[in-house]
């Protein structure tokens, strides 16, 4: 990462990521091409690097009388999914991840005790997502994506919510803040920070609606959005 740097100037001049310019291939990619730092960054996405998961993602907590299935969508090694799982002993969940990732996420669900209530599938986001869960989470995911990728992965979550599912985005803005910059999004990968009005956006685009919003105790910002 610190290297990536190096190409902020062409990054800014086309607002596109120049990664590749400097590794010959893109984030992602190389990623895909080192296993070794492909493992250090799903360490970094989980409890070792960004401390251990809130599990209330829902912005009235009386709503967990209605949910039963969780989808946590591009969830890493599943340390969210692990930690909702074992606050709510009558909850089952799937995560959905690449091969390599979820190859790494049974450690995870043993500790939490919960490896019997979790489904893993290993595949992309951008491909039809398991259908009929009612609650799909997408944390730490849609940051790392322009915006037509980051659309199309919030379609694929309304698809699969419909017809009463919904879908908890985790936003670093909330109502009525500014987007903070995220060069370091931009120099990976080309993705941004966005603003609630963004992803109101979005949400239209990808044939859902917002319903709620605003910071949760954690004072993290949660976005919550059901089909049209």
């Amino acid at each position: 990462m610190a290297h990536a740097w190096d190409t902020l100037l062409s990054a800014v001049r086309t607002g596109k990521p120049a990664y590749h310019e400097y590794f010959g291939r893109g984030y992602w990619e190389d990623l895909e091409a080192h296993p070794k730092i492909a493992e250090q960054f799903d360490a970094l996405m989980g409890p070792a690097g960004h401390g251990a998961p809130d599990p209330n993602v829902l912005l009235n907590p009386a709503d967990w009388g209605s949910i039963k299935t969780v989808v946590d969508v591009g969830g890493g090694t599943g340390s969210l999914l692990a930690e909702i799982l074992r606050a709510r002993p009558t909850l089952r969940g799937t995560l959905v991840d690449l091969p390599r990732t979820i190859a790494r996420s049974r450690e995870a669900f043993q500790a939490a005790g919960v490896a019997d209530r979790v489904t893993t599938v290993a595949q992309s986001f951008f491909d039809p997502l398991p259908g009929g869960a009612d609650l799909y989470l997408l944390k730490s995911v849609l940051n790392d994506w322009p915006d037509p990728e980051a659309t199309a992965i919030v379609k694929r979550c309304g698809e699969a919510a419909r017809p009463s599912g919904r879908v908890v985005i985790f936003s670093g803005s909330g109502p009525g803040e500014e987007a903070s910059p995220d060069l370091l999004m931009l120099v990976l990968v080309g993705g941004r920070s966005r603003t609630v009005d963004e992803f109101r956006e979005m949400a239209g685009k990808a044939g859902m609606r917002v319903t709620a919003a605003g910071r949760a105790p954690s004072g993290r910002v949660l976005i919550e959005c059901r089909p049209v």
